[in-house]
């Protein structure tokens, strides 16, 4: 299918609320969807303003399929109860969540098989006492995500989630090392096995290369210039692809602009990872307006832990990091780069945790 087919399924990129949420007939073909849905970013963005801000976590069980996987840097889950109950779970602590589409950059891999990357800009209230975290701060909290969805006749089947989750902590008043000491220290009792996920995810990471992208797709040039630099070193080359000013949102706080910080969020993971290995595992992208184009990628990257850095001295630890990169592209260059991973999950490997 042609990145930019159905030019009229628009992104949410500057459209108010309202004119995201009006009823209408349907924009695009979408076989086994509920006929409320128009197309397939109003289906990601209704049934998530569904089942979070109208709080009917129950929708889960019509959304998700019933084995359905979600994949995160904390380790997998399996089937709609435990969507279900980890929805219910958030809100019990965040029972004033509001989560906005800062984008939806789709897909469609084989007739009926669509593939979504929505970046989400939630806010919240720390309301409710969490075992890691702690009793509640009552402070307010704001964060970036990004969930990649394979959805199939109304039912999401497969789910990449990743989560700026050191920033959420830290403005609740909680410390992210500390958090993943502790969690890693549970990870270490019990049937070890259940963190068998992560050596196939390293092993999936160096050993499979890069989902095959066109030549001509908008989205080649941006998974080359991770490739260029993360694989290569190159990290001046690879920097070339975006805009002098292009504006750079990474996390933990990561707020920039120009390719010299561009280049400096990637160092900070490179110096201290040796042996290390880029996999580009999805790639959509689709038009803006006024000419702009949005890229989605999820990659990961694999190393060795071996360097002191960004994450203190090194554990001489095998490291997995699963990631995706939302970019503009205005004239062929990147001016815009929101890329999240949840660095809590990393220093929880440091730690120990997730397994050997």
């Amino acid at each position: 299918m042609a990145w930019d087919q159905d030019p009229q399924v628009l992104s949410p990129m500057g459209r108010p609320m309202a004119e995201q949420m009006a009823e209408g007939p349907r924009r695009q073909e979408l076989d086994g969807f509920e006929p409320v849905y128009r197309d397939i970013v109003d289906y990601i963005v209704r049934c998530t303003h569904r089942i979070w801000e109208e709080k009917n976590a129950g929708l889960c069980r019509t959304h998700y399929g019933p084995d359905c996987l979600m994949h995160t840097l904390s380790g997998p889950t399996v089937g709609v109860e435990t969507v279900t109950q980890n929805t219910v779970g958030a809100l019990a602590g965040y029972a004033d969540r509001v989560v906005l589409a800062e984008d939806v950059i789709w897909s469609e891999d084989a007739p009926g098989i669509f593939y979504s990357s929505h970046r989400i800009s939630s806010r919240s209230t720390h309301f409710g006492d969490e075992a890691l975290v702690g009793a509640a701060s009552m402070r307010g909290t704001g964060v970036t995500t990004i969930a990649d969805c394979k959805c199939v006749a109304n039912r999401i089947v497969e789910e990449w989630l990743v989560r700026d989750n050191a920033r959420a902590l830290w403005q609740v008043g909680a410390e992210p090392r500390a958090i993943a000491e502790a969690a890693a220290a549970a990870d270490r009792d019990g049937d070890q096995t259940r963190h068998d996920w992560r050596k196939a995810a390293i092993a999936e990471t160096r050993s499979l290369g890069d989902v095959a992208i066109e030549a001509d797709h908008p989205a080649a040039p941006c998974a080359q210039m991770l490739r260029d630099g993360f694989a290569e070193d190159l990290y001046g080359q690879a920097a070339e692809l975006l805009s002098p000013a292009a504006e750079i949102r990474w996390p933990s706080n990561r707020r920039g602009l120009g390719r010299g910080y561009w280049i400096g969020c990637l160092t900070q993971l490179a110096a201290t990872l040796h042996d290390r290995a880029f996999r580009c595992g999805h790639a959509a992208a689709r038009p803006l307006p006024h000419g702009d184009v949005a890229v989605a990628l999820r990659w990961s990257l694999a190393g060795w832990h071996r360097a002191a850095g960004v994450w203190g001295e090194p554990s001489g630890r095998e490291l997995y990091i699963l990631a995706a990169s939302h970019y503009r592209l205005r004239a062929g260059r990147i001016v815009e780069d929101v890329t999240v991973f949840d660095e809590t999950a990393i220093l929880r490997q440091i730690a120990g945790g997730l397994g050997a």
